[in-house]
C-alpha cells in the first residue's frame, strides 16, 4: 500500500509542475505580445519624428534662402536709394583705433 501512496503523490506533484509550466508559458507569451506592441508603437513614433525632422529641415533651408535674399547687398542698396540714403564719403567715416588694455601683473 505504501507504493500506491507514493505513486499518487508523484502524479499530483507532476501535475503542479505542469500547471506551473503552463502558467510560465502563458506569462512569457503575454510578455512577448506586450513587447511587440511596444516595438511597433516605438517604430511608429520614430517614423513620425523622422517626418517632422525632414519637414523642419526643409523649412529651415527655405528660411535661410529667404534671410539671404532679404540681406543681399543689392536689395539693401535699392531700399536705401529708394528712401534717400546715400553712401558715406570717406571724409565722413570715422575710424576708431583700438588700444590694448593693460594687463594685470
Amino acid at each position: 500500500m505504501s507504493k500506491k501512496k507514493q505513486v499518487s503523490l508523484d502524479v499530483s506533484g507532476m501535475g503542479s509542475f505542469v500547471l506551473l509550466g503552463m502558467a510560465t508559458a502563458l506569462l512569457m507569451g503575454l510578455c512577448l505580445v506586450w513587447l511587440n506592441i511596444e516595438r511597433v508603437d516605438t517604430a511608429y513614433r520614430l517614423r513620425k519624428m523622422e517626418g517632422e525632422l525632414t519637414e523642419l529641415s526643409g523649412l529651415n533651408a527655405k528660411l535661410e534662402v529667404e534671410r539671404d535674399n532679404l540681406l543681399s547687398p543689392h536689395r539693401l542698396s535699392a531700399i536705401a536709394h529708394k528712401r534717400g540714403f546715400l553712401a558715406a564719403s570717406s571724409e565722413r567715416i570715422r575710424k576708431i583705433e583700438t588700444r590694448e588694455a593693460p594687463t594685470a601683473p
